[in-house]
């Protein structure tokens, strides 16, 4: 009997670690060909796209704080690596925003002293599935949403993945230095295009300071894919948005000397991190120049 028992034990120990190692490659693989056809879909799509401009307009919310963005993309080959060189203007309360990424740099004008800066960069903003590191991903299955089946993948480096992405509908990017994030992204099954996108942003205080910190929660709806050429677009992001001030660095007395101001950026946040940005229009192939993506020429 006791034998009896010990060939039923083995066995079923045998079938659990096969079932185990069997489910942990399945999640593996799953997160891989979601890549893989991301890439794929991408790259058919973007193969006669030399050049593309997106005009976009903000509604509701914080939006309304801002004008018109405007974004281009021209192809370029940098270090043997085909990219997309972007340059994205935009206004924010009166105040002119430009930024550019030129395959090695990203510039941007200070738009308070109007010195230019320069920096390495450290990933593509304009290809999402490059940036989706495998070691910092997990597939957790899959959802339904407006109809439509999707694949969800846990993305623990959601600032590279997402943050250029989000970047034009938040109050701007931020930085591993200064926050620390994961995210989630819903693909869809047919046309491997992010449907949804879930970035959370806990923010680090300066220095190790003791200080407030701003905690954002934000999900992007990307709806109304069209057609563009061989090119799909959606042309409505809808950004939900919400922020919780953390206290736990600060002591009770601390916080009641805060207390004003923390009910004063609530106030200030309350119906401000819902809306929506629409595309007014998308011009593809009309010679854009290469000035434009020079940082050196930034003014």
């Amino acid at each position: 009997m006791l034998r009896v028992n010990k060939k039923i034990l083995m066995g079923i120990i045998v079938v659990g670690l096969i079932l185990f190692f069997s489910s942990y490659c399945l999640a593996g693989m799953n997160v891989q060909e979601i890549i893989s056809n991301m890439q794929k879909t991408y790259e058919k799509q973007m193969k006669g796209i030399n050049d593309y401009t997106i005009i976009q307009k903000g509604t509701g919310g914080m939006a309304a704080l801002a004008g018109e963005t405007t974004t281009y993309h021209k192809k370029a080959e940098i270090k043997g690596e085909v990219i997309y060189k972007t340059r994205t203007e935009s206004e924010v309360m009166g105040i002119a925003m430009v930024s550019i990424y030129d395959g090695n740099y990203t510039w941007t004008k200070n738009p308070m002293t109007g010195e230019i800066e320069k920096k390495t960069a450290e990933y593509n903003p304009g290809t999402m599935w490059k940036n989706i590191d495998l070691t910092k991903s997990q597939y957790l299955g899959e959802e339904e949403i407006d109809g439509e089946k999707t694949y969800i993948l846990q993305i623990d480096n959601a600032l590279q993945v997402m943050g250029a992405q989000q970047a034009m509908s938040s109050q701007g990017g931020q930085s591993e230095e200064s926050a620390e994030s994961w995210g989630k992204l819903w693909i869809s099954s047919k046309t491997w295009m992010p449907v949804r996108m879930l970035m959370v942003i806990k923010a680090k205080p300066e220095g190790g300071a003791t200080e407030m910190a701003m905690n954002t929660e934000m999900t992007t709806d990307l709806k109304d894919y069209r057609q563009v050429g061989t090119m799909l677009h959606p042309y409505q992001l809808v950004i939900n948005m919400a922020m919780e001030i953390d206290t736990s660095g600060l002591s009770e007395e601390e916080k009641k000397e805060q207390e004003q101001a923390m009910k004063m950026m609530q106030s200030m946040m309350s119906g401000m991190g819902s809306f929506t940005m629409e595309t007014i229009d998308i011009k593809v192939n009309i010679g854009l120049s290469d000035d434009l993506f020079d940082g050196t020429k930034l003014e």
